[in-house]
């Protein structure tokens, strides 16, 4: 009777050991399945160009107008818009009201040279950008017939914040942001004497002439404010920050795979998605998370991707 006593609590303390076995399994697979899998990659020296952006608008410079310089009809005018007059080049013909009444009254030839139509020639060269009136139409001595304006008068006027003045000048070399992605590197003309009251901005004049861009196109223009430094520079996407955006830190991986929160300095962001950071906490042989770091707290353990 002792002997099947024991037995069943023997039996008993076996299976309560490994039920608590079993128990115990489960949550060391969770623990080891809740380590983060992170991306790392070193610090970089990068050179950084101290420039800030404004908005610009294209705007033909020199802008002129043909004339009637009689009152009649128009004939023969074959521009339209968009075709190059050159200066001296006959833009269309007018025949007055005296002498279509001749081309009834005399039948002999004897007045036929006052019948001519009169030519109507352009005073400059340039693009054609408005016609005003057609053949067949009536005009009176003095009208716009059409509006030129010359390539090589179209320049950007820039909007630049009254607070940046100082550093902001004539002759100050700049970038020009094409709409295809190309830079045009030119510089800043003299600035129009007034500044805008409501923005608080004043323009400046940049040369694009080369461009052949329309008039009215909204470009971004590029102006360093100082000459370019190096700095350490890591992944914009290692960088943290709070939600006012105060404090800035990354993770750096230290030993037993542990990575360390460190406060760093966030400074400039280039166009290639790297931003420079200031600290003495971290060197250019060390390792940063760059994804995966995101809620992580100070001293977690993690695990690093294979590249």
């Amino acid at each position: 009777m002792h002997h099947k006593t024991y037995f069943i609590l023997g039996f008993g303390v076996l299976l309560t050991v490994l039920d608590a076995c079993t128990s115990v399994s489960p949550v060391a697979d969770e623990t080891v399945a809740s380590i983060p899998v992170v991306s790392v990659s070193s610090p970089v020296t990068h050179t950084f160009n101290n420039s800030i952006t404004f908005n610009g608008v294209t705007q033909y410079q020199q802008k002129a107008v043909i004339r009637a310089g009689i009152a009649g009809y128009v004939h023969h005018r074959g521009w339209k818009t968009g075709d190059m007059v050159k200066a001296g080049g006959i833009y269309c013909t007018i025949t007055s009201k005296e002498q279509q009444a001749l081309k009834h009254l005399d039948e002999s030839g004897v007045l036929d040279k006052f019948k001519a139509p009169i030519p109507v020639v352009a005073g400059t060269g340039g693009i054609i950008t408005a016609v005003n009136y057609q053949n067949g139409d009536y005009v009176t001595e003095g009208d716009i017939l059409a509006t030129l304006t010359q390539q090589s008068s179209l320049v950007v006027l820039v909007n630049v914040p009254v607070e940046y003045l100082d550093q902001v000048k004539a002759g100050t070399l700049c970038t020009v942001l094409l709409p295809d992605g190309r830079k045009l590197n030119t510089y800043l003309q003299a600035g129009l004497p007034s500044a805008d009251a409501t923005v608080q901005t004043q323009s400046f004049i940049v040369p694009v002439a080369s461009t052949n861009l329309p008039e009215g196109a909204n470009l971004k223009v590029s102006i360093p404010l100082s000459k370019p430094d190096q700095g350490m520079a890591v992944p914009v996407n290692a960088v943290q920050t709070d939600e006012t955006q105060e404090h800035f830190w990354v993770f750096k991986l230290g030993k037993g795979n542990r990575a360390y929160k460190i406060a760093v300095t966030a400074g400039k962001i280039s166009s290639d998605s790297l931003q420079e950071i200031q600290t003495d906490k971290i060197g250019m042989n060390d390792l940063i998370i760059v994804d995966g770091a995101y809620g992580l707290a100070d001293s977690s353990t993690i695990k690093i991707q294979k590249q």
